[in-house]
């Protein structure tokens, strides 16, 4: 049994991603078939519902929004980097942040395909981002030198519990993490060690 494996990290990991993934599915394929199902009721009733049928409407895409940002099914069936792909568009459309991830196709480059924790610590860190850079654009670039994440911030660190998780990821990825500022574009780049 290697490292990784006996980490807390590892092990709390794969106990919550079982269940995000059920609850996920629940989100998914139960409750929003269910409303689908009111949805086709308040069609076939020819009052008019114009409003509820708005509102079930919006809230069957939000619940699905909201499923695949907890956990995407497609992470199972077509892995790594369609998942981030579908994470990433989840983002754009809930914080209004541009991402442009035009090298995506070579995730599996750095990462294993159906790397979970992978998936989690590329979640983290666009969600850091968004949350502490005040920033409006993020660009992801994949090169044979790792992944780098580029954005417009002032900021120079995270705050400390981020950091102490950060340090975490680190040695359950087995990713070194270097900052680097030129003038208000940070590029946060994670390598092999």
């Amino acid at each position: 049994m290697n490292d990784t494996t006996r980490s807390p990290l590892y092990v709390v990991s794969q106990m919550y991603e079982s269940l995000l993934y059920e609850m996920s599915y629940d989100l998914h394929e139960r409750y929003a078939h269910l409303l689908t199902s009111a949805l086709h009721r308040i069609d076939s009733t020819k009052d008019s519902c114009k409003e509820a049928h708005v509102l079930l409407s919006h809230l069957i895409e939000e619940m699905r929004s909201r499923s695949n940002e907890i956990y995407p099914l497609s992470f199972h069936e077509y892995g790594l980097a369609v998942a981030f792909k579908r994470y990433i568009k989840e983002v754009e459309r809930r914080y209004g942040i541009q991402v442009e991830f035009p090298t995506s196709y070579k995730l599996t480059e750095v990462f294993s395909t159906n790397d979970v924790l992978a998936f989690r610590a590329l979640q983290l860190t666009i969600r850091m981002i968004v949350e502490y850079a005040d920033t409006d654009e993020i660009f992801i670039e994949v090169d044979r030198k790792g992944i780098a994440f580029r954005y417009h911030s002032f900021l120079d660190e995270f705050p400390p519990e981020q950091e102490d998780l950060l340090q975490v990821i680190k040695k359950d990825t087995a990713m070194e993490m270097q900052w680097e500022r030129t003038k208000d574009v940070v590029e946060w780049r994670w390598f092999r060690g």
